[in-house]
């Protein structure tokens, strides 16, 4: 159950204005961004010192994250019922994979979630559809949980006819077992030595061949029977291999058994589409900046990170339903167009308080029209040697600047 608070007078920090408050991303000092935010709540030409940081602060106590969870939910039940997902030969095409998250300097946040490197961090992991650019299904947990157990807990959020891509850190026998139990289907990419079955496919040069995976040892037949499994269960699955335009070999295990439907020359470019949670995770990290937390607190992190991928799945959403527009638009260009989503969460932060506040259809066009008019050139194939020039940024102290 969602605790969404409880209030006994009429208040400006009432339940709707924290939550449009937290959604609006707040990254400059509190105050600043409350005053700038009832600037656009009572429409005046000044920004309104209506409450304070302090006030603010106690009053998101009584929001649980989880209500940030539950629009999410909201959101993505709506996609659904106006028929708006894209799929892959019938499939939701899904990601699993996970991150670390820097957390403010606070021994209270070292208790809740441990540390790496003597720094309080957290572990999130998400359930990314890539097609449409959406978060299924998040977590954000203590570092100790490893991407299996979280990928497990994905596993009871997926939707019908899900097809969820892996890298080659999730194989493990029972995460196999546990995707044939719940008859979802998966692709993942294994290390060439994951076990003795792949390494005699990999020895043998031929481009795809079924294995049965049993359990190798105790540990794996112990994992088995903590996930409700038989820990005799043997898995079916079919081996692929890929060969990169460097030469290296790589080695995918699917339950797509049946070739003649799932032909083994899509499976390179099928699984090139777990790309996009890569770049899902630099989205929050980047634009909307998600380790910039507005508190200290153990529920203002979670608020937050949960809020952060509700915009994102706003933007993402403003994005797709312009990208039919910006396909006719650039119909004479020898290039393809995209939507930026860098922009959308741009023009989406304060426009849409205004929207929520005072609905109005010929300002959201105008905000659709923003979005479609300056997209993105796509230019497959490009490649990029990462150099990092400087150590990446650990915690998220210092002090916080005006808007």
């Amino acid at each position: 159950m969602i605790r969404l608070g409880r209030y006994t007078r009429k208040s400006p920090l009432d339940f709707q204005t924290l939550c449009l408050f937290i959604l609006n991303q707040p990254q400059a000092a509190l105050t600043p961004e409350l005053n700038h935010f009832f600037q656009m709540v009572y429409q005046s030409p000044l920004p309104q010192a209506v409450v304070t940081a302090q006030a603010f602060c106690q009053a998101r106590k009584k929001i649980q994250p989880e209500a940030f969870v539950a629009l999410n939910d909201q959101l993505q039940q709506l996609i659904d019922h106006f028929h708006l997902r894209r799929t892959w030969r019938h499939f939701r095409l899904l990601a699993v994979d996970g991150s670390s998250v820097h957390l403010p300097l606070e021994k209270k946040l070292e208790r809740c979630f441990g540390t790496h490197d003597d720094l309080p961090v957290g572990r999130a992991s998400v359930l990314y559809d890539t097609l449409d650019g959406q978060v299924l299904h998040s977590l954000l947990v203590t570092p100790d949980m490893g991407e299996r157990a979280c990928a497990a807990m994905h596993l009871e959020a997926a939707p019908e006819n899900s097809l969820i891509l892996y890298d080659r850190g999730y194989p493990s026998h029972w995460l196999f077992a546990l995707h044939q139990q719940k008859e979802v289907h998966f692709v993942m990419r294994l290390k060439l030595t994951h076990s003795r079955e792949v390494a005699e496919f990999v020895a043998s040069g031929k481009q795809e061949g079924m294995v049965t995976l049993k359990a190798g040892n105790y540990l794996a037949r112990e994992a088995c029977e903590g996930y409700g499994l038989a820990p005799d269960v043997s898995v079916r699955v079919r081996l692929i291999r890929l060969t990169l335009s460097s030469g290296k070999t790589e080695v995918l295990a699917t339950s797509l058994l049946n070739s003649g439907e799932f032909p083994a020359e899509q499976f390179g470019e099928l699984y090139h589409q777990r790309w996009g949670i890569e770049v899902g995770y630099r989205d929050l990290k980047c634009p909307l900046n998600i380790e910039n937390f507005s508190g200290r607190s153990f529920i203002a992190v979670r608020q937050d990170f949960y809020a952060a991928q509700l915009m994102k799945n706003l933007a993402s959403l403003m994005c797709q339903s312009q990208q039919a527009a910006i396909d006719h638009q650039s119909r004479d260009s020898p290039l393809n167009y995209k939507a930026s989503l860098s922009l959308a969460i741009s023009v989406l932060r304060d426009s849409w308080v205004t929207l929520c506040l005072n609905p109005c259809i010929s300002f959201m066009k105008q905000v659709l029209e923003l979005i479609r008019k300056v997209p993105n050139a796509v230019r497959p194939g490009r490649q990029f040697t990462r150099v990092r020039r400087r150590p990446a940024t650990r915690g998220c102290e210092g002090f916080k600047p005006v808007r």
